[in-house]
């Protein structure tokens, strides 16, 4: 398990108007100036609204690969001169070392062929979430061709306290295909639905400590020997583990077992497709007529979903999961077989939007942070 570091600054602090990431699409058309106002109104400060100097604010692209952070000014300004024609989310935060809080605002942002347009963004506290989904690696290593056993995904407890995941459900969303509304939907599709041990709120078999992190397994070897970029997960605190199946089960390592009787271990498309962590109460498990036919899916209400994650190569592609639990997409640009992770920029930080939420990282952190 690792610990939370105590203080974790959002990418690319320290140089003002220094961008990084993705660079701009090269057009020649609509060009405009962005003239942006941090301001926190969180009153910290004796009560007074006030710009957020030295806040990292990031600009995304909704429907292109921009995406870069910029560091606002002494008075929590930005300026931006030159972004193409577009939407473009911005997501400002700003870590208050005097205060120990993370202040942090967003906005969504349409640029026309104006020379300059003037906007101001709101920013305030967001509280931290109790248990998270933190890391996510899914993308496959260089074993051999097709080679994506090392999968693991990495829940974080943001408390002070013990919590208990007795009973809690582990689900891989399923695109609904045409045959439901997702946005009218009071529930999340789940395809594969695996349980940890025991009953929420009954018993005690599953504690995650204070500010520790729980990873679970697709598999839990050293798949480090197939290959320089697989992962080794002898270490890990969980293994989903289908017993009907041949599946492999290191007896050492605690399952988390299958509710549904969809496909065979607990494995993630290497491209796209939701992760979400829920309670585990009130799950239903309907027929549905898929392009591949009449297969049973997992129902489960929004109100018990603790988080949300989804993943995806680009920004525009068609969506798995509703915007209510997940409003972005993360890993944007992740490249299959590359051995790579998405993981919060701040552990236990949930603003319910994977594209500002989480970072590429260059290879995965199961179990400690960095």
């Amino acid at each position: 398990m690792k610990r939370a570091i105590a203080v974790i600054l959002v990418a690319c602090a320290g140089a003002i108007m220094v961008s990084c990431g993705l660079d701009k699409p090269d057009s020649a058309d609509g060009r405009s100036v962005l003239v942006l106002q941090t301001v926190d109104t969180s009153g910290i400060y004796a009560g007074e609204w006030r710009g957020v100097p030295g806040a990292q604010v990031e600009i995304t692209g909704a429907l292109t690969a921009y995406k870069n952070i910029f560091t606002a000014d002494e008075n929590g300004k930005i300026v931006l001169d030159g972004l193409p024609t577009g939407d473009y989310y911005i997501q400002a935060s700003m870590r208050d070392e005097e205060h120990d809080v993370l202040l942090t605002g967003q906005t969504k942002k349409m640029l026309q062929s104006q020379t300059e347009v003037k906007d101001t963004l709101f920013m305030s506290f967001v509280p931290l979430s109790p248990i998270v989904i933190n890391e996510l690696y899914y993308c496959g290593c260089n074993g051999s061709s097709f080679y994506f056993y090392d999968q693991y995904v990495e829940l974080y407890n943001s408390t002070s306290d013990t919590l208990y995941l007795d009973g809690y459900v582990v689900c891989r969303s399923q695109q609904s295909d045409g045959i439901f509304d997702i946005e009218g939907a009071d529930f999340a599709l789940g395809y594969y639905v695996y349980q940890f041990p025991g009953m929420r709120g009954v018993t005690h078999q599953c504690p995650i400590g204070p500010h520790e992190y729980l990873v679970c397994a697709t598999d839990a070897i050293n798949h480090h020997n197939y290959g320089a970029l697989c992962v080794n997960l002898l270490g890990a605190d969980w293994e989903f583990f289908n017993p009907i199946q041949n599946d492999y089960d290191n007896l050492s390592v605690p399952n988390i077992l299958p509710i549904s009787t969809m496909g065979k271990d607990f494995t993630l498309t290497l491209t796209h497709t939701g992760v979400f962590l829920a309670t585990g109460e009130d799950i239903t498990f309907v027929d549905y007529t898929t392009s591949s036919g009449v297969s049973p899916f997992a129902q489960v209400p929004l109100g018990t979903i603790v988080d949300a994650v989804e993943y995806g190569s680009s920004p525009s592609i068609r969506r798995y999961m509703t915007l209510r639990i997940d409003a972005g997409i993360g890993g944007n640009g992740m490249t299959s077989y590359s051995g790579q992770s998405i993981e919060r920029k701040v552990p236990g930080f949930d603003s319910n939007n994977s594209s500002f939420d989480f970072v590429i990282l260059g290879s995965p952190t199961p179990g400690y942070s960095h």
